[in-house]
């Protein structure tokens, strides 16, 4: 059994007796009571498992998928589970380019393109856990004020780079995407838009070989 202890700065933490006849400790810092009961909860499921050599249950497995990276650190520390491990930027990347054959050359061109501006600025062996929000705010300057992209190709690899963190948030490789919240719409260029009137259209259809074309207009 384990059980919890409350420091009087409202800290917390949980003990209990391993399989190996030691007192473990897992603190928890500033937690509720309801918070600590469930962490104790986990934490004697996980001991018996140790200790009987058994598997987990599926609920403690999916719960272990959702924790964040500091409590499963913790809970490694005390031989409960694995070390954690980190997938790596550029490792995870090729993986999800080079299974994505549903999509046409070109695209992968383009994938590719956003794969060497997150290596250049992260490095090929960033672990994806440690790659803030404010990582990729800056990331996407860099885009601007380093690769001196336009506008709508920075929002263009914007959205591939979230697009490949949403790939490794769904695989539970990380907690949340840090790339979630940047703009990535394209915008259209109006620059090149041209009205053309209602006379001047008639001039054009006037000029076409009869019969080639067919037209239709709608009145407002």
């Amino acid at each position: 059994m384990a059980s919890i202890s409350k420091q009087p700065n409202g800290r917390r933490s949980i003990q209990f007796m391993a399989g190996d006849g030691k007192r473990r400790t897992i603190r928890l810092g500033k937690a509720s009571q309801k918070i600590a009961e469930s962490v104790k909860r986990r934490v004697e499921e996980l001991n018996i498992a140790q200790i009987t050599d058994q598997t987990i249950d599926r609920d403690t497995a999916r719960w272990l998928t959702q924790i964040d990276d500091a409590l499963a650190e913790r809970l490694a520390k005390v031989g409960l589970i694995p070390k954690r491990e980190s997938a790596r930027l550029a490792e995870f990347v090729d993986g999800y380019i080079a299974n994505r054959g549903d999509v046409k050359p070109a695209t992968i061109i383009v994938y590719g393109h956003t794969r060497r501006c997150l290596v250049e600025y992260f490095g090929e062996d960033k672990p994806l856990r440690e790659i803030t929000p404010g990582d990729a705010d800056n990331w996407r300057q860099w885009l601007i004020d380093h690769e001196k992209l336009s506008s709508n190709t920075v929002r263009r690899r914007c959205g591939i780079a979230k697009q490949f963190f949403r790939s490794a948030e769904r695989q539970k490789l990380i907690h949340s995407n840090a790339f979630a919240d940047l703009v990535c719409a394209v915008q259209a260029n109006t620059s090149r838009y041209y009205f053309l009137s209602r006379k001047d259209a008639q001039k054009i259809f006037d000029a076409c070989p009869d019969g080639r074309y067919k037209t239709r207009t709608c009145d407002p």
